[in-house]
């Protein structure tokens, strides 16, 4: 358990990548509609709405036999897996409307608009409730990847691949985000991505758990 997996790094890597891709258009999205403070402290929030969560099944997960926590882990990961498919298949639409209103914003005189908005009113509470629930939704979905490698290949191949997802996604933004290239890229080709190798980990695993 004390060994980094590759394969477990680069799923929660893969995870962690998407999903705060996808959450960071509709967070762009309030901080234009509402402004950065608002979006910032709904953010700020549903991480933290997520840590909390993370730690509370983290926990329960110790108290559990290593058997159960194999079929735990698998079912998981394979469950997620389809969720992702499943959203790639019905072409999600968070991130197009997101992007739809970042592109109004490329005109400078929505941008003039969206500024003496952001400096009117600091703090929006519907601006910070969809920052929150944008955040909570992806970060859920990361926690869930996050869970399934933890308790099977430990905590350090897992949180691993998330604090690499963290950084790649970062510095992407910092190179790109200026040359408007994450609008070109549909979120839902990542979910494609995502969906195939999560649910190819958890059919290894539940292939595992079972003795096959």
């Amino acid at each position: 358990m004390s060994e980094i997996s590759p394969a477990g790094v680069l799923v929660t890597f893969q995870v962690t990548f998407t999903e705060l891709f996808i959450a960071s258009t509709v967070i762009s999205s309030v901080a234009y509609k509402h402004g950065w403070q608002s979006a910032a402290l709904g953010s700020l929030g549903g991480a933290l709405a997520v840590a909390v969560v993370s730690f509370g099944l983290a926990q329960l997960g110790l108290l559990l036999p290593m058997a159960a926590l194999d079929w735990i882990s698998a079912l998981l990961l394979l469950g997620f897996g389809l969720f992702l498919l499943y959203e790639f298949w019905t072409a999600h639409q968070v991130a197009t409307e997101a992007v739809e209103m970042l592109e109004v914003y490329e005109d400078p005189s929505s941008r003039r608009a969206a500024n003496a908005l952001s400096a009117g009113n600091p703090l929006i509470w519907s601006g910070i409730i969809v920052a929150f629930w944008g955040m909570f939704a992806e970060g859920l979905e990361i926690m869930v990847v996050w869970l399934g490698i933890a308790l099977k290949q430990g905590m350090a191949t897992a949180a691993a691949g998330v604090l690499i997802g963290l950084a790649v996604i970062g510095l992407t933004a910092l190179l790109l985000g200026k040359a408007g290239v994450f609008r070109k890229l549909p979120a839902k080709y990542f979910d494609l991505i995502a969906g195939v190798m999560v649910s190819l980990y958890g059919v290894h695993f539940i292939t595992e758990a079972s003795g096959a």
